[in-house]
């Protein structure tokens, strides 16, 4: 059984079902709903400001739970000016891998989440509906990854948490940079940027050598590592050698696609796009011309040169 949630605001992510709420708590959650209906041909620019303010105006001591899935939680803060997205019934939050994970139900994997923030990927594929899948949760962040933690007792601890950056090598000291939970980077900003924290890295190697992935020969490995996805996707030479797929984000803002050139060109993967309606592979990073089409938009991207996994991915392309 999970831990009570007597003292939290507690909303189906599904079914919109908002319990345990007083009156203005629910007022806040009408607003951000209503804001969220309004910003939904924008790409929700603009959500956070607005859930700043409602937050200022309606406040609460109290945090939100999402029930995300059956045994599925995930607590945030109140009005989180990320997370509330989620209060938009059955939110599409990052497509391309709620559809990777359903073509891969019937299969015994392995999951690396790296930049986990909160544990949303984490809590939803150790869960009973994706089959109880394996899984470790990498956070650099120390604040986030004590809200990481929080999540990680609320679902009985059934996956293994880290607080660490990924990167090419282990034990290397990075410096984390970023004033938003869900932009941390070890990449400065600009210049004078100031360094919130300080951390080392593990590479995806020896996250998949970790004790919970023994006898396993098959991983799916999320990177949001907000910039350093090149030397990440590099330290899993290993990872690569086996039955793995990779899902990284190709950033908006970066004309050049230079991640996705990098792991067509240099290190030969076969790159797919589970966006929009309608799944594609693509041959050349200047595909990304015609589906990046926003600067602020995180696209993702699935990448993997295993026959068992291409073979999955050739045949979504198919179907979609």
């Amino acid at each position: 059984m999970m831990a009570a949630v007597a003292d939290d605001i507690v909303i189906d992510a599904r079914s919109g079902r908002v319990d345990n709420a007083n009156a203005v708590e629910r007022t806040a959650i009408a607003a951000l709903r209503a804001a969220l209906a309004v910003l939904r041909p924008f790409s929700n620019f603009g959500i956070s400001y607005i859930a700043r303010a409602v937050r200022t105006f309606l406040p609460s001591k109290r945090s939100m739970i999402f029930v995300l899935d059956p045994d599925c939680r995930m607590r945030v803060a109140y009005c989180d000016t990320y997370w509330s997205v989620l209060l938009r019934r059955n939110y599409p939050y990052e497509k391309a891998l709620h559809a990777l994970v359903d073509l891969a139900r019937d299969v015994e994997f392995g999951f690396i989440d790296g930049g986990a923030n909160h544990g949303y990927w984490s809590i939803l594929v150790s869960g009973p509906a994706a089959g109880a899948r394996k899984t470790v949760a990498i956070e650099l962040a120390p604040d986030t990854y004590r809200g990481l933690e929080e999540n990680w007792q609320l679902n009985d601890k059934r996956f293994t948490i880290l607080n660490r950056a990924i990167g090419k090598a282990s034990g290397e000291p990075v410096k984390i940079y970023g004033r938003k939970h869900e932009a941390r980077s070890t990449v400065a900003p600009g210049g004078n940027a100031t360094v919130l924290f300080e951390n080392e890295t593990i590479s995806l190697d020896d996250l998949a050598r970790l004790p919970l992935f023994k006898g396993l020969d098959k991983f799916m490995v999320k990177l949001d590592v907000e910039g350093v996805e090149v030397p990440a996707l590099e330290g899993g030479e290993g990872l690569l050698a086996r039955d793995t797929v990779f899902i990284y984000e190709e950033h908006g803002s970066d004309p050049k696609h230079e991640t996705t050139r990098h792991v067509l060109d240099a290190m030969k993967l076969r790159v797919f796009w589970l966006g929009g309606d309608k799944a594609r592979e693509l041959k050349s990073a200047d595909e990304l011309n015609r589906i990046k089409k926003s600067r602020r938009t995180g696209y993702d991207m699935i990448a993997s040169r295993s026959p068992f996994w291409l073979q999955r991915l050739e045949a979504a392309t198919l179907v979609h």
